[in-house]
């Protein structure tokens, strides 16, 4: 006998399977909760998450900027084997960097393209632990080639909150205090 490969009408697995398809008309209750736990689980770790990185305020952002701009001239001094300053302007509110090997005129360039801090946020002062308060006019916190740096605390403040960051020589994090901090405390 030769089979064509076809499956006759009559045949009882066929003719299950054609009647569990029109029978099935939606999601067991079960599947259903399990689902919507699944997805109250995910969004339980999801939406802080994006709370936190959509919804910063001014001075969550700078103090982002601060940071990864410390960290990225701490690299570039020992990369490029320059020494960096960072320029902190108190009475703009801008921040910039140079190197020892950037012309007058590149200088001027980088200072006139100088970072400035959003919103109300602004520079109260930079504290050095030898060479005091600087409340005005500009500070410069300098970047070695060995990878270390001066040490220095930046303080800002947005009209509620203040903030202190400590710059340490040799550590490679820039450390944040939630008040104003001082190397006299």
């Amino acid at each position: 006998m030769i089979s064509t490969g076809k499956i006759k009408a009559n045949n009882p697995i066929r003719s299950d399977l054609l009647n569990f398809r029109f029978q099935s008309k939606g999601y067991p209750l079960i599947e259903l909760i399990v689902v919507v736990a699944l997805l109250g689980i995910m969004l339980t770790f999801t939406v802080p998450r994006l709370h936190s990185t959509l919804f910063l305020d001014d001075t969550d952002t700078a103090s982002r900027w601060i940071m990864g701009k410390v960290q990225a001239m701490r690299e570039a001094a020992i990369q490029n084997q320059k020494q960096y300053v960072l320029h902190i302007d108190m009475d703009t509110h801008r921040i910039w960097d140079t190197n020892e090997s950037m012309s007058e005129e590149k200088q001027e360039d980088a200072a006139l393209d100088a970072h400035e801090l959003p919103g109300n946020v602004r520079i109260v002062e930079v504290e050095f632990p030898i060479g005091g308060k600087i409340t005005s006019g500009r500070a410069d916190i300098r970047f070695y080639i060995t990878g270390h740096t001066d040490k220095a605390l930046i303080h800002l403040d947005d009209g509620n909150r203040q903030l202190s960051f400590l710059i340490e020589p040799f550590l490679t994090k820039v450390k944040v205090f939630e008040k104003y901090a001082s190397f006299e405390d």
